[in-house]
């Protein structure tokens, strides 16, 4: 279980949100579809819902799990530093990574499609990303809002309102269900006493070989 809990962990801290001219909180709902045998019993352990947090340079992502952990994303945009923060069962993780880290990866082929939708009201475009390894991300996005997405849409020219993600154990829709323009406490950029600093190879470790 705890492999499983770990790889959705970096799979939720490849979709982050870097903030612009806005502050306040945005709420996503998950639904999964096409479970694949091993993750069919523990449906019901995934999560359902994450939040963005979002206050001039850093925002932060919070998605709870129902083993009464969490796994928080905090980014700089200005920097170009990210945070990961992993409550897994208990075990708490840290791991960074900072612009140099970032400009290594390959960014994603985006492709733009003439496919609209409607979502909160907002005029939503679809657009479809590709890695180097060929994992598709399906993206409907609107140029209405003045936040952008970094990572695992890297490049697409708005804010994602809904992703949809797929790969092996299941496919993840994330759904913009609230957008709560307003004050935001402050967001810190540090690693709490309780958490254990790792680079990003020793997770990948841990999730590969056992924890």
């Amino acid at each position: 279980m705890k492999n499983i809990t770990l790889a959705i962990a970096f799979l939720l801290s490849s979709f982050s949100i870097i903030a612009q001219d806005f502050e306040g909180t945005i709420t996503y709902e998950m639904v999964y579809e096409n479970l694949s045998p091993q993750i069919k019993p523990m449906a019901g352990m995934l999560p359902k819902s994450s939040t963005v947090e979002v206050r001039g340079e850093l925002s932060k992502t919070t998605t709870p799990n129902a083993m009464g952990g969490e796994i928080n994303v905090i980014i700089n945009s200005t920097t170009g530093e990210t945070l990961t923060l992993m409550n897994l069962m208990g075990q708490k993780y840290a791991t960074k990574m900072n612009s140099e880290d970032i400009k290594d990866e390959e960014k994603p082929e985006i492709v733009y499609t003439d496919e609209t939708k409607e979502i909160l009201g907002y005029d939503c475009k679809k657009a479809v990303a590709t890695d180097k390894e060929g994992n598709e991300v399906e993206v409907y996005y609107t140029e209405e809002i003045d936040v952008k997405a970094s990572k695992s849409v890297d490049g697409i020219k708005g804010f994602p309102m809904q992703v949809m993600i797929t790969q092996d154990m299941f496919t993840m829709t994330q759904t913009v269900t609230e957008i709560d323009k307003g004050k935001v406490k402050k967001i810190k950029m540090e690693v709490p006493s309780d958490y254990t600093l790792k680079t990003l190879e020793e997770l990948q470790k841990m999730g590969a070989g056992g924890m």
